[in-house]
């Protein structure tokens, strides 16, 4: 194996293994407010949510060991998820905000995975991506009913919101990441870091824009002591 390939490989494992913590720790979450969303439907849509994200999440692991990394499916430590996800989300604004924009950045950077030439990947990616849909419906949803309250709650969305894609929008890294760009180059993922976020940033744009409620959403640009491991 060359050592480019290599060097895409490590990126890849890292990638993988942020990923399905970051799904584990979203679908521990998302199961916190089965008992405490603000409607019965909002409830049940929780828990499915967090059935769901719970299995992307051991069905990703398996992946490692194709890549030379295995790691035990039950293994999911939310100590290396993002930080807004490693304790209880404070209020309902922040349940909606990860669903907007935590899962909105993972379930992106997976669909540039569904044609990969890691075919365990892809298959993965293709599945999850089919779920991944009624999850952005929940999220559109909320925002736009929250966006539509105004007054306090609308402020908080915003605010929790602004908070999201400062850790979600680091996630993918730097577009530069010579790693990354390996990856690319050797069909293992379909597009870079910006792409990643241009596709997040744009979708938020148009669904918030569209009620007057679209936070700062800026392209991140200190990558000094970013971290390729924890993603941050």
């Amino acid at each position: 194996m060359s050592t480019a390939t290599d060097t895409a490989t490590a990126t890849l494992v890292a990638l993988i293994s942020s990923y399905a913590d970051n799904k584990g720790a979203l679908g521990r979450r998302y199961g916190e407010w089965a008992v405490s969303a603000p409607t019965v439907e909002a409830a049940v849509a929780a828990a499915a949510m967090a059935q769901d994200e719970l299995g992307h999440a051991r069905s990703t692991y398996a992946v490692l060991a194709k890549l030379g990394e295995p790691r035990e499916e039950d293994g999911l430590d939310t100590s290396n998820a993002m930080p807004m996800l490693t304790d209880e989300l404070p209020d309902w604004a922040s349940m909606i905000a990860a669903n907007l924009v935590i899962d909105g950045v993972l379930t992106t950077w997976i669909a540039g995975a569904r044609d990969s030439t890691i075919e365990p990947l892809a298959q993965r990616a293709r599945k999850i991506l089919q779920e991944e849909g009624a999850h952005k419906v929940h999220a559109e949803a909320w925002a736009r009913r929250i966006c539509r309250l105004g007054g306090e709650d609308r402020e908080l969305l915003q605010r929790r919101i602004g908070e999201a894609w400062e850790q979600a929008a680091r996630w993918p890294g730097p577009d530069d990441d010579a790693g990354y760009q390996e990856a690319i180059s050797a069909g293992m993922l379909a597009f870079g870091p910006a792409e990643v976020r241009e596709q997040v940033r744009s979708w938020l744009e148009e669904i918030l824009g569209r009620e007057d409620c679209t936070p700062s959403l800026d392209e991140p640009s200190d990558w000094a002591e970013w971290d390729a491991k924890r993603r941050s």
